[in-house]
């Protein structure tokens, strides 16, 4: 049996809110300890459970609306990007 170190699964999750002149806006970042890129094979996957997470977090950070890139990294490798245009729910 393997010891897992919380560690291996420490992500930073950078968010970036992209101006109408194409210019990029450091708007959060957040550190995860989460296994979830990794249970399934392929970019498509690891896009979509970015998008999944930065929803929940964007949701409760209040965040602007706009387009957004956002950028997961485990330690100094990024493991993906993805775009999300960010709509926040009005309740």
């Amino acid at each position: 049996m393997r010891n897992v170190l919380v560690m291996d699964h420490l992500h930073r999750i950078e968010y970036h809110r992209r101006l109408p002149d194409g210019a990029l806006v450091h708007e959060h970042t957040e550190e995860v300890v989460d296994h979830g890129w990794y249970i399934k094979k392929g970019d498509a996957w690891r896009r979509q459970y970015t998008r999944e997470c930065a929803h929940d977090f964007m949701s409760r950070a209040g965040t602007k609306p706009g387009l957004y890139a956002i950028s997961v990294w485990r330690g100094e490798e990024r493991v993906c990007t993805a775009a999300l245009r960010w709509l926040p729910l009005k309740g």
